[in-house]
């Protein structure tokens, strides 16, 4: 609850692979100088809820496989996510497979250059990627 975030320019790796991690608290982080958040949450598979809604993402880059691996999370909320400088998506919800919904409403990819298997591993029951600009 202490953790003081506002300097910090790279996340990515941050909590990768604590495969027994069940819960996590990163509602208070100010995220808004990070640029990297990539496998930033990939392969905490026993992770059951994330609460991202207060990260700023305006000047992240790189997200690829930052969600990769969540095996216990059903849903996730990304809908106020910044993503109009993100450039790689590539395994962000890669074998993720219990995730049945994903909110992306606010994605903008106009400048993502790679979102290879992006989707892959997942049993998403919905997916609406209409506004994707590809």
């Amino acid at each position: 609850s202490n953790f003081k975030t506002k300097n910090v320019e790279k996340m990515d790796y941050m909590f990768y692979n604590l495969e027994k991690l069940t819960s996590l608290d990163v509602s208070n982080f100010n995220t808004k100088k990070v640029t990297n958040m990539a496998r930033m949450f990939a392969g905490c598979n026993k992770l059951e809820s994330l609460d991202v809604s207060n990260f700023n993402t305006s000047k992240v880059t790189d997200m690829r496989n930052m969600f990769s691996r969540l095996q216990s999370i059903q849903t996730l909320d990304l809908s106020n996510f910044d993503t109009s400088k993100v450039t790689n998506m590539q395994y962000m919800f890669y074998n993720s497979d219990n995730l049945k919904s994903v909110n992306l409403s606010s994605f903008d990819t106009s400048n993502v250059t790679s979102m290879s298997l992006m989707f892959n591993g997942t049993h998403l029951e919905t997916l609406d990627i209409s506004n994707f600009d590809t």
